[in-house]
């Protein structure tokens, strides 16, 4: 074997030891999460570590960098700092979303001020869904569109509410009355035609907890409640 041909081999062999060397050394097996709400750690972190190397921690240095990676839904910006050669940390900037409603097959969602700032195939499961109002339509960075104009405050009052004291509430659905109620797992709140929801949520918030906490199931009704009133969970048979 001439002189030539061995030096190339070596050449081959010291960059292929080099590219494993990097594969092995940098694979990352920590990845801490924080800032996120809406989204999960584990779609956070698939999101930023799937693909050929994905979860490399040099590769995805350079990724981030370059700008390489595609938006999420519901970020509005992440910061991914390497930590190690094993670890990263991905800060989130989630959107600043209160609710979403359905509209022509798709999720749309809207901070406290009525604007829309996201749309998806997917609904969250950290965000309510409103229900039984007539939406007429919607432009990504407007204001939502009601047929009954008069609702939007009602509606844009409840969500900040129920966003603010972090109830978990999966629908808010409004009857042809007005009337508001509340669907958090298996337990309903009939909050009725209200003004102000302030008293009822604020109050009904910890009771809520609670009793998803414990997988209870049953009905609370504050249509009538003043503040101070007991407030009784009717346990479903």
């Amino acid at each position: 074997m001439s002189k030539s041909v061995k030096k190339k081999l070596i050449i081959i062999i010291t960059a292929l030891v080099f590219v494993i060397a990097i594969i092995f050394v940098f694979k990352v097996d920590n990845v801490n999460v924080s800032g996120n709400e809406i989204c999960t750690k584990e779609e956070i972190t698939e999101h930023y570590t799937k693909g050929l190397l994905g979860d490399n921690a040099l590769v995805i240095y350079l990724k981030d960098k370059l700008g390489a990676y595609n938006n999420i839904p519901f970020v509005r910006d992440v910061d991914i700092t390497v930590k190690s050669r094993n670890t990263i940390t991905i800060q989130v900037y989630e959107k600043a979303l209160v609710a979403c409603f359905y509209y022509m097959g798709e999720y749309v969602y809207f901070d406290k001020d009525g604007m829309i700032l996201e749309t998806s195939k997917e609904k969250s499961e950290a965000l309510p869904c409103i229900e039984g109002i007539s939406f007429t339509g919607f432009a990504l960075n407007g204001i939502i569109e009601l047929e009954n104009e008069q609702q939007i405050d009602m509606i844009l009052d409840l969500s900040e509410l129920i966003s603010h004291y972090k109830v978990q509430a999966d629908r808010v659905v409004f009857s042809n009355k007005n009337e508001v109620t509340l669907y958090c797992g298996e337990i309903k709140v009939f909050l009725g035609n209200q003004e102000l929801y302030d008293q009822q949520i604020a109050s009904v918030s910890d009771v809520i907890r609670k009793a998803l906490k414990n997988n209870l199931s049953g009905t609370i009704d504050l249509k009538d409640y003043n503040r101070g009133d007991k407030i009784i969970l009717k346990k479903n048979q």
